[in-house]
């Protein structure tokens, strides 16, 4: 079988004389999907940003102790150890070992320390501090040594001392700092004892000047270059002397088994850890945490201590609520943005009714309008599409294809589905029956089904807000879709009311003697039969009012993180797009219903009506479903935040669980951009309507 071949010159016709609406449905794609493709990349970035913001402003090093081996040696004497600097690079290795590759790339290097107890300096001043520390990384770090020289041996490589026996010689290097606030000199001995009064033998070899102050190592013990105010409590100063590879086996001779701390300290480096790596390196330093040796343990095994899994797990935590309310926000604009497509697609549809009846009359089938419709449709959405997504990546880090499916589906597919709808009901054979009952059966089969949809939405809607209760804001799309299908759900509840309201109005207004009230209120009960506008309207202002809602809740809590900064940008972009998708749903359905307006004022026109008269009647038909979403809108958005916000865990980011706020200066703002854009729009359409006769209005009307 031959597939039919689109008839070219109609499609590009079509094109042509429905450029206006066709062009308003690729800003929408373009727009929508510039959001949706870019704000993936950009929370990313900022999520990555805040994880090395947290790690760059909490620390969370990556600790690991290990006791030192016995030095027992024969008679009950302790042996001096001259590889014990070697044995400290050993166990520096084997901490490194223990990390993995995935956590070790996430480090710098590792740096080993050896430190003493805190002693007191004994020279009268009780508020002074000193405290021996070695200090050793791969390639440093280095010093310069300006008086005397590095720390020496005190006695040969093997010598042995008795428990109990004087207190064994030790030298030091001091710092610049700490030498002159010390006022020793090399040669002199620093007057030291512990907390039980037993006096150390610590004498100063020389005087160092590091060769870089910035070196990570340093940081560990500052104390080394400088005297540390408060490191000992209120009113303590810390002094700290540098001990070299031979002067270390000195220090273990001169202190108990047990004083001196071995410590392998990992930093984090901000620059490695990303949000991809957070879930690797958290597991991993919880694993390293839960085979640590008890602290009580005599034996070598390793003993890990860090913040680290804490920090990552509260970043985390914050991210994933960021990304789970910024989706909250972009289903939002999903939501509407569809909407706007469908009455956009609606309005082809109507402007195209007459040449698709014809087209279906002369014996063109089904399949090819709607290949033909098709092709336009799919052509304008995906160019759309990737001017979007080529914006996005110009702006952005990168580009997201997650959110933009829905937008890019509904402008191809819309156009086609009513076009061929439409074509098909020109030709069906299907008479209205004369029977009065079976009239009425056909009317209730419509609101049947009418009914039928409106129970569907309402039940997602439902279960989307229990989804939201049970699993919270990161429980999927379904949770993060509750404020925009509950917004759609409820504006269904005006699309009910509006009809009843303007027949009765109409009703009461036919008693009376005003007639342009008549007339603007017959307009208005034909417009309030059409659903999809006042959805579009009372959806867009709903969401837009939440946004505003959302950015001045967060915004009231805290706005300093890079996550809470992005959020609320985002909600403030959301809170400008909505209203505007909302206006240009308002300039689609009036030009979906300005023929049937205009014949109708065309026609009292001939009666009589002046212009400006005619414009209070397009008024009238104009004005009630804006004033129903400008009022219910707002409150709508209300109510949404109320029942939502408790949900979305917005504690993680402002600090404390926030009361909704309620910018109503911004929601009177939407509301009367709103009013004012039907002040535009009424004489607007009066001065293009004025450019066309009588007889061709009323001639079209007639076709």
């Amino acid at each position: 079988m031959r597939i039919p071949a689109p008839h070219w010159p109609s499609v590009a016709g079509r094109a042509r004389a429905d450029a206006g609406p066709l062009l308003l449905a690729a800003v929408v794609v373009a727009v929508v999907t510039l959001l949706a493709g870019a704000v993936p990349p950009l929370l990313s970035a900022t999520a990555d940003a805040a994880v090395r913001d947290a790690v760059r402003r909490t620390g969370g090093d990556l600790q690991v102790h290990s006791r030192m081996e016995d030095d027992d040696g024969p008679g009950g004497s302790r042996v001096r150890h001259p590889r014990l600097a070697e044995d400290v690079d050993d166990f520096r290795a084997r901490a490194t070992d223990e990390l993995g590759p995935g956590l070790r790339a996430a480090l710098r290097p590792p740096v080993a320390t050896v430190t003493s107890p805190t002693l007191k300096i004994t020279d009268g001043s009780v508020l002074r501090t000193f405290q021996l520390a070695y200090v050793a990384r791969d390639g440093g770090p280095d010093v310069t040594w300006i008086a005397g020289g590095p720390p020496r041996p005190t006695a040969s490589e093997t010598a042995a001392v008795p428990y109990g026996a004087p207190p064994w010689p030790v030298q030091v290097g001091l710092s610049e700092a700490d030498a002159a606030a010390l006022r020793l000199r090399p040669g002199a001995h620093i007057p030291l004892a512990d907390d039980q009064g037993n006096v150390k033998k610590v004498q100063v070899s020389g005087v160092f000047r590091p060769r870089d102050s910035a070196d990570p190592a340093w940081r560990l013990l500052p104390s080394l270059l400088s005297p540390v105010a408060g490191a000992d409590g209120t009113g303590s100063t810390r002094f700290a002397g540098l001990l070299s590879r031979e002067s270390l086996p000195d220090a273990r001779l001169a202190f108990g088994l047990d004083e001196l701390r071995r410590t392998v300290s990992f930093t984090p480096d901000p620059a490695r850890l990303t949000w991809d790596v957070v879930p690797s390196v958290a597991a991993k330093v919880v694993a390293l945490k839960a085979s640590s040796g008890s602290s009580g343990a005599r034996d070598g095994s390793l003993k890990w201590e860090t913040r680290l899994d804490g920090v990552l797990r509260n970043v985390s935590s914050q991210v994933e609520a960021a990304f789970a309310q910024a989706s909250v926000l972009l289903v939002t604009l999903l939501v509407v943005a569809v909407l706007v497509l469908l009455l956009a697609a609606d309005l082809l549809v109507r402007r195209r009714a007459p040449a698709l009846a014809a087209a279906r009359q002369r014996g063109m089938s089904l399949p090819v309008i709607g290949g033909e419709l098709l092709l336009e449709s799919a052509v304008l959405a995906l160019l759309a599409a990737a001017a979007g997504l080529g914006l996005a990546r110009a702006v952005a880090p990168g580009v997201s294809w997650d959110w933009t499916p829905p937008v890019v589906v509904t402008a191809v597919a819309a156009g086609p589905a009513f076009g061929m709808l439409t074509a098909a009901r020109a030709t069906r054979d299907r008479r209205v029956p004369a029977n009065r009952s079976a009239r009425r059966w056909a009317r209730d089969t419509v609101r049947l089904r009418r009914a039928a949809l409106e129970t569907g939405v309402l039940a997602v809607a439902s279960g989307a807000l229990v989804a939201l209760y049970q699993r919270g804001i990161g429980g999927g799309v379904l949770p993060a879709s509750a404020p925009a299908l509950c917004a759609l759900a409820g504006a269904l509840l005006p699309a009910r009311a509006l009809p009843l309201a303007t027949r009765f109005v109409l009703k009461r207004l036919l008693r009376s003697s005003r007639p342009l009230a008549v007339f603007g209120a017959a307009r208005a009960a034909v417009a309030s039969a059409r659903v999809l506008p006042l959805l579009v309207l009372v959806t867009s202002v709903a969401l837009a009012s939440y946004a505003l809602i959302f950015g001045a809740t967060v915004g009231r809590g805290t706005a300093d993180g890079p996550l809470a900064s992005g959020l609320l940008r985002l909600a403030w972009v959301s809170a400008v797009t909505l209203p505007a998708l909302g206006l240009l749903g308002l300039a689609l359905g009036t030009a979906a219903g300005a023929p049937e307006r205009w014949q109708t004022l065309t026609r009292l026109r001939t009666l009589g009506l002046r212009p400006r008269e005619a414009r209070w009647v397009a008024a009238g038909e104009l004005l009630p479903p804006v004033v129903v979403a400008v009022v219910g809108g707002p409150l709508l958005g209300v109510l949404l935040a109320r029942l939502t916000f408790g949900s979305l865990a917005l504690r993680l980011l402002t600090g404390a669980e926030p009361a909704p706020a309620s910018p109503w200066w911004a929601l009177g703002l939407v509301a009367v951009v709103f009013l004012a854009a039907v002040a535009v729009v009424v004489p607007v359409e009066s001065a293009l309507r004025r450019r066309r006769r009588l007889s061709e209005v009323l001639r079209a009307g007639d076709s």
